[in-house]
C-alpha cells in the first residue's frame, strides 16, 4: 500500500501539470519530445480536467501498474549525474476531459535512483 501511495502522488503531479498546460515542465523519458505530447493533446476534443480523487485509488480500473522485476539501466542525455535508475513500474493512467474519463492515456515509468529516490518520467500520451 505504501508503494501505491507513492505511485499515486507521482502520477497526480504529472496530471496536475498537464491540466495546467505546463507540458514543458514535465519530466520526460530521453526519447520523448514535448512537441509530440502537445500534438497528441491538441488533437483531443474538449478541456482536460482533474480526475476525481477516487480515480487515483481505483488501481485495478484506472491506473495500470506493470511491476518490473529486472533493473533498467540507461545513460541518456538527461542522465547527467549517471544515477543509473532502476525501472520499478510502468503506469498507464486515463486522462479526464470535461470531467469524464477519456480514452486518452498517459504512460509513465517510475524509477528508483541509486539513493532510493523515486522519479517519474513521461513516456507518451496516446489513445488507448
Amino acid at each position: 500500500m505504501e508503494n501505491d501511495t507513492r505511485i499515486i502522488e507521482l502520477v497526480k503531479g504529472v496530471v496536475g501539470e498537464l491540466v495546467q498546460n505546463n507540458i514543458a515542465s514535465l519530466p520526460l523519458e530521453d526519447n520523448t519530445k514535448t512537441m509530440d505530447l502537445r500534438e497528441e493533446l491538441d488533437y483531443y476534443p474538449g478541456v482536460m480536467t482533474l480526475p476525481p480523487e477516487e480515480a487515483y485509488y481505483q488501481l485495478d480500473d484506472v491506473i495500470y501498474i506493470y511491476k518490473q522485476t529486472v533493473p533498467h539501466f540507461r545513460l541518456g542525455k538527461n542522465n547527467l549525474k549517471k544515477r543509473f535508475p532502476k525501472l520499478l513500474y510502468m503506469v498507464d493512467f486515463d486522462l479526464y476531459y470535461d470531467n469524464e474519463r477519456s480514452d486518452l492515456t498517459l504512460q509513465c515509468n517510475i524509477y528508483e535512483d541509486k539513493d532510493g529516490e523515486w522519479v517519474i518520467k513521461v513516456r507518451s500520451i496516446h489513445m488507448m
